[in-house]
């Protein structure tokens, strides 16, 4: 009787185990969302709920598998995951968001890797808490390149919530204004101010509910714009807009919701492209909080702010098995400057502004232009 019943416990450990790998426990101890049309619903969060209520909420959110949207450029959330994420062999987290494909690209067709591509850039925190953490970038395929470092934006409180708009699908053109600065790839300082429209698809307020200071402050990085209009402004029923957001190209990694949750490699992240704040690769045995944070500062008319949603977050290592055939993905080398023009058969994959913008054909000044031998150049187009 005594042997059977140390089997029957052992049985009860191997699937508790199982369960546990199966299903992680994500703790949410920072939820921080810059204004945003889904900002207030997603999650559903009023201003007579406390810290931890608001915190409860987003962490039901993603235990159910559903998403929570952390608003426009810098707004952010922060997890703790069952225990600490080592640094094994390969990619170490898995980040699920919304990201899709658009089932009629109207210029790459099926092969299109655009859809709706909102990218969040990915931070790791070493450390007992989120306020006294190292916290460390995990650079992903732009950081090196086209991607815009000690970026920092300011959101104003708006006085009103209703107002006139002369703009297709917005009910308040000059909403919530905000300004920013941050680094361009070429080491140059730039500043920029504008308003956040409100359309007319969500009338609620975009402020944070529970914020009371007339203004929020983000600090981080901010990726390319990544979306094209194929259609009109919105004003001729005829001639739609058609907004197609893209990733940065068919490898890019190391933003989360920015590739299908149906694509099991480039929705997973490496603790090895951990660094610092200058941009040094920093070794970690492993990391104790994730941070999330909106990366892309785009307005696309009635589709809103791009705003990075997430789900279900998963330390790969939990998975039975997982560390026997890790995802493997291979990171884009650090430039040692800008390459000369050589003779070689690499193409072309990516051009981009260098404020960031994605360019469909050469336009005049600094192009930054990306080729499939990972090689990146500044080209200037008279």
């Amino acid at each position: 009787m005594k042997r059977l019943t140390i089997i029957l416990a052992a049985l009860i450990m191997v699937v508790v185990t199982a369960s546990a790998q199966a299903k992680q426990t994500v703790k949410v101890l920072e939820y921080c969302p810059a204004p945003g049309q889904f900002t207030n619903n997603l999650p559903e969060i009023n201003n007579t709920m406390s810290a931890e209520e608001r915190l409860k909420a987003c962490e039901e959110q993603l235990e159910d598998g559903n998403l929570v949207c952390l608003g426009a450029a810098g707004g952010y959330i922060t997890v703790a995951l069952d225990q600490p994420i080592k640094n094994g062999k390969g990619s170490d987290i898995r980040i699920l968001g919304n990201a899709f494909y658009s089932a009629n690209d109207p210029k790459y067709g099926d092969a299109t890797i655009g859809g709706s591509v909102e990218p969040g850039i990915v931070y790791v925190g070493v450390g007992s808490s989120p306020e006294t953490a190292e916290w460390y970038e995990l650079a992903g395929s732009e950081y090196y390149t086209t991607e815009m470092h000690r970026f920092e934006i300011t959101y104003y409180k708006p006085t009103v919530e209703a107002g006139e708009s002369t703009t297709p699908y917005i009910t308040i053109d000059n909403y919530i204004r905000w300004t920013a600065s941050w680094t361009n790839p070429d080491g140059s300082k730039q500043t920029a101010e504008g308003w956040q429209p409100k359309n007319v698809y969500h009338k609620q307020s975009y402020w944070p509910a529970w914020e009371e200071n007339d203004q929020i402050t983000f600090r981080g990085a901010r990726l390319p714009d990544n979306a094209v209009n194929y259609g009109g402004d919105g004003s001729d029923p005829d001639n739609p807009q058609y907004w197609v957001s893209y990733r940065y190209a068919a490898d890019s990694y190391g933003y989360a919701d920015a590739a299908p949750n149906s694509d099991n490699v480039y929705t997973t992240f490496d603790l090895d492209w951990a660094v610092d704040s200058d941009g040094n690769p920093k070794h970690l045995d492993h990391a104790d909080f994730i941070r999330i944070q909106s990366g892309v500062l785009q307005q696309c008319g009635w589709t809103g702010e791009t705003s990075t949603e997430v789900g279900r977050i998963t330390n790969l290592h939990l998975i039975e098995g997982y560390d026997d055939n890790p995802i493997i993905i291979t990171p884009r080398q650090r430039p040692t400057g800008i390459a000369g023009t050589s003779a070689n058969t690499a193409r072309e994959t990516m051009r981009m502004s260098i404020d960031g913008r994605r360019l469909l054909k050469p336009e005049r000044g600094i192009n930054i232009v990306r080729y499939s031998d990972g090689s990146v150049r500044k080209v200037v187009v008279k």
